[in-house]
């Protein structure tokens, strides 16, 4: 146990200093921690049978809230926190809040902890905060994932609560915590309701929480006037351009062997692979070439034999499913009709009904752009008793639930680089495959020959048209990504939706395409 105190844990304190000052990233952070499991490990055969378990610096329970299969920062912070001398109880993905209570509970646990990408997760950590004041629990509650921010933990959440909620930015600020928070408990500096009582003003603004927040005024009983929605085109988008015919109407499946990977990896967005996922950021002290220097050297070695691998040892299974649906636009919405009515290439009957209806939002100012804008309108499509259609591309993809159970297994057997490397990977695999499936439908279209020759031009959509995806500014409507499964019948490869908005597998993405020389990125 000296040996793990005096020599381990000391270690890792200095790695966790190294890692916060921005002198060493994340994957050596992970081979330290990697070192430190192998060596408890040896260590442990010559321990007293509870002198681990005794020994713990304290207790976290930590899990992924129900409907949320993201688990790469849970398990970071597992990672940190197990290596740094704290008892993890890692209850995984998808859990409701009774597993949670209960081991809470069991482990008599110093603090929960609730992770979650989605933005639903986001409201079932409220929901779990209000369960716990039910159940008379107070110790403190430390929430991370994407789709928080610091205001919604410190104000929404912590007005919730009883006890004290901490906005877990990452796993080295859950730690920071921890490590203050576990001296506080001991010398009688800590409590549940006020924080650390040496940061107690006594005026009821203890640390983290917000003593008084302003009163929203009381709304008008009175008539509310209806809100008028603009739907008049925007003058930004041309109406008179060459609508393309699809090489066919409906859709095709594409299985692992009509994707070729070694094609895919051109499309690899690297800097959100080495600096987003991986975590390879450039240092502050640190010149441009020298971090460019570095990659080359360290970082695209890894990349290389990652993607030798995934190859040699089949660890990704892409799939992906597109076609070509004909629709007009009416105002903001876009009307999709089915694919089997269409006759004469690009006419369908004037009577014809739509079978899905899709409505956007439309930009109050700028530009006033919104999706529908970039499609025929219905009221020019009439000719000759039918209406000619315009053509709306959507695609689904996928690198299968082989990457999350192979991600697993590295986790499980304390690999934890290889973890994030594999993990980042399979991200933006997926990814580079919509991109690639993208440039595809661009060609089919008969938009090959704008084809940037580079992965930087393609990454800045220097290509006519874009893609989009439920969720983001211009299509916020997550609801809509149903009606895209379903017209897409995504579940022919695997793919889904849960009542949480949760995509399965977890790698995995959608997006809809427009062909419109105007058509970019937007916000609402």
């Amino acid at each position: 146990m000296d040996i793990i105190n005096i020599f381990l844990l000391d270690g890792m304190k200095v790695v966790g200093e190294l890692f916060g000052s921005g002198q060493m990233q994340l994957p050596f952070v992970l081979q330290s921690a990697e070192t430190m499991k192998a060596a408890v490990a040896y260590l442990e055969p010559f321990m007293e049978k509870d002198d681990a378990r005794d020994n713990a610096k304290g207790t976290f329970v930590i899990a992924t809230v129900k409907g949320d299969v993201h688990d790469i920062g849970k398990n970071l912070v597992d990672i940190i926190l197990s290596n740094n001398g704290y008892r993890v109880i890692n209850l995984g993905i998808k859990q409701p809040v009774d597993n949670i209570i209960t081991a809470y509970e069991q482990h008599k646990a110093d603090c929960i902890a609730m992770s979650g990408l989605l933005v639903k997760s986001t409201a079932f950590m409220k929901d779990n905060l209000e369960v716990f004041n039910q159940r008379g629990i107070t110790v403190p509650v430390i929430l991370g994932g994407a789709a928080l921010t610091p205001k919604f933990v410190h104000q929404d959440c912590q007005n919730t609560y009883n006890g004290k909620v901490i906005y877990g930015k990452d796993a080295f600020s859950d730690l920071h915590f921890m490590d203050k928070l576990m001296p506080a408990k001991v010398a009688g500096n800590w409590d549940d309701i006020q924080g650390f009582l040496d940061e107690f003003d006594g005026d009821g603004n203890g640390n983290g929480k917000v003593a008084s927040l302003p009163v929203p005024k009381e709304e008008s009983k009175g008539d509310v006037s209806p809100v008028e929605i603009d739907t008049q085109r925007s003058e930004a988008v041309a109406v008179d351009i060459e609508r393309p015919t699809p090489p066919f109407w409906g859709t095709k499946v594409l299985q692992p062997e009509d994707i070729s990977l070694e094609e895919v990896f051109w499309y690899l967005d690297l800097q959100a692979l080495m600096a987003g996922q991986w975590q390879f950021r450039k240092p502050k002290e640190q010149s441009r070439e020298e971090y460019d220097e570095f990659l080359q050297e360290k970082v695209y070695p890894i990349l290389s034999e990652w993607k030798q691998r995934i190859i040699d040892q089949n660890l990704l299974h892409p799939q992906a499913v597109y076609g070509y649906f004909p629709c007009l636009a009416e105002g903001n919405s876009l009307l999709v009709y089915d694919p089997q009515a269409v006759i004469e290439g690009q006419y369908i009957a004037s009577d014809a009904q739509p079978i899905q209806t899709f409505e956007f939002p439309r930009q109050k100012s700028l530009r006033r752009l919104c999706i529908a804008d970039f499609f025929l309108p219905k009221e020019l499509a009439v000719e000759n008793g039918k209406m000619r259609v315009d053509v709306w591309p959507m695609h689904a993809v996928t690198v299968g639930e082989v990457a999350t159970e192979f991600a697993q297994k590295l986790f499980a057997e304390d690999l934890y680089t290889d973890y994030l490397y594999f993990h980042g990977m399979a991200v933006q695999t997926a990814e580079a495959i919509a991109e690639w499936l993208h440039g595809k439908i661009r060609c089919e279209l008969g938009f090959g020959s704008e084809e940037p020759d580079n992965i930087r031009e393609m990454l800045q959509q220097h290509y006519q048209g874009s893609r989009y995806s439920f969720g983001y500014p211009a299509c916020p409507n997550m609801q809509d990504q149903y009606k895209q499964l379903d017209l897409l019948a995504s579940d022919r490869i695997g793919l889904y939706m849960d009542a949480s908005e949760q995509l399965y597998p977890e790698q995995s993405t959608t997006a809809i395409v427009t062909y419109h020389p105007v058509a970019k990125y937007f916000s609402a």
